[in-house]
């Protein structure tokens, strides 16, 4: 009787209520800009029907840049929307499904302008997915964010001829320590072309002439990518801008004993699959996050020499397709 008793008042008090989980299944872990987000909605309902009022999908692509002057105590921040994009999945305002696993298939176009998915410590260029859904009931009414990530389509053809033409650069560092001389070094480096797509390898040739008489030590050639960020102060609305590194790819080249020649040949610098292509700032509207890369040559002490590189998403561009005519 007890045990009756348990059961009507659970009955009573907590009855089974339906509940709603969202998924989102895209077509690909990461689009292009000026193309399409493909993907599905899964909606898994159990315990009884529900009448959709409201389905709808929001596409977001915010960036962020800000920091705080550790002179001057004053706080830069700047914000900028890149995508806001809102569709409705429901047929109608009063659409019913039953429980199950319900699959809504979805395209939302992402604008070309729109740059890289970005993370760093002064800076953010993130997109999310926001599904809603609204219903007869609070059990089975839910918003669940999903990220997904947009690379910033280019080519090659985006930029001047020049880009697939090799470059060199020559430098020369005196050492003079109170008027005395101890000698030169002289560096060139050089690369077949600038511009390189995502998952080519950079074949770099360093020559260095070594004329004082101590080694140079630590010889490296990098891929480093560099990052401007800009924003605007909180309250005068000054711009300023903020410049950080990071190595991408490195090789040890061992040392150059001294007055001796040395030649690196094969010294081989990949680029990652997933590495956030060039962006430069424009002559309009600031950039807010500007990304360039270099190719440098360091050596101790106090050696180094540096080539710009351009990263793009691809190569050139297919020309277009002609029909062939019969007459």
């Amino acid at each position: 009787m007890f045990q009756d008793i348990t059961t009507a008042m659970s009955h009573f008090y907590g009855p089974k209520v339906p509940t709603l989980v969202i998924n989102v299944v895209f077509h690909e872990n990461r689009v292009f800009s000026g193309d399409f987000l493909v993907g599905r909605v899964v909606l898994d309902l159990t315990d009884s029907d529900a009448v959709i009022h409201e389905f709808l999908l929001e596409a977001r692509g915010c960036g962020k840049t800000g920091w705080v002057n550790i002179h001057t105590d004053k706080i830069y921040e700047t914000e900028k929307d890149y995508l806001n994009t809102v569709i409705s999945l429901a047929s109608s305002t009063s659409a019913v499904i039953s429980p199950g696993r319900h699959q809504f298939p979805f395209q939302i176009p992402i604008p070309a302008e729109c740059p890289t998915s970005y993370e760093s410590q002064f800076g953010t260029i993130r997109y999310t997915l926001s599904v809603r859904v609204t219903t007869n009931s609070e059990a089975t009414s839910a918003t669940q964010s999903f990220p997904f990530y947009v690379f910033a389509k280019s080519f090659f053809d985006d930029f001047p001829s020049t880009v697939l033409r090799p470059i060199e650069n020559k430098d020369e560092v005196d050492f003079t320590v109170c008027a005395l001389p101890f000698g030169t070094v002289s560096t060139r480096i050089s690369v077949s072309r600038i511009a390189y797509s995502l998952g080519e390898t950079i074949d770099v040739f360093c020559f260095v002439s070594n004329r004082t008489r101590k080694a140079l030590k630590q010889c490296t050639v990098q891929l480093l990518l560099k990052t401007t960020y800009e924003a605007s102060s909180r309250y005068e609305h000054v711009n300023e801008k903020k410049l950080q590194e990071q190595t991408i790819e490195q090789k040890e080249l061992g040392k150059v004993k001294p007055r001796t020649d040395m030649t690196f040949q094969n010294c081989l610098l990949k680029v990652p699959e997933l590495a956030p292509p060039t962006r430069y700032s424009g002559s309009g509207e600031p950039c807010m996050i500007a990304l360039s890369y270099v190719v440098r040559f360091t050596a101790l002490p106090g050696v180094e020499t540096e080539i710009p590189v351009i990263v793009t998403t691809h190569g050139n561009k297919e020309p277009p397709k002609m029909n062939g005519a019969h007459y």
